[in-house]
């Protein structure tokens, strides 16, 4: 992910203004947005604390791999709006 830019990004005061930036982005669904921000926030939320209270971290491309396997899971289980932002390879 070299080619990412992040001189570009915008500084939020909040979380709560980064999620609602994000929501204003036009790529599909609204609903498969705030889904795809969900599972990225609650996987990195995870990994934080795996890392805080056992001692284990992984890396971060291991990480995108578990986000990518779970938008499929979800997609699988019926979040019909979840295929668009992963379709199936």
């Amino acid at each position: 992910m070299h080619h990412i830019s992040t001189t570009i990004w915008q500084t939020r005061t909040s979380v709560k203004d980064w999620w609602n930036s994000n929501l204003q982005i036009r790529l599909g669904s609204p609903k498969a947005l705030s889904s795809l921000m969900m599972l990225i926030s609650w996987e990195i939320w995870t990994e934080r604390n795996a890392r805080v209270f056992r001692n284990t971290a992984i890396p971060s491309m291991v990480l995108i791999c578990k986000i990518k396997e779970e938008v499929s899971l979800w997609a699988v289980a019926g979040a019909k709006h979840m295929s668009a932002v992963m379709p199936r390879e």
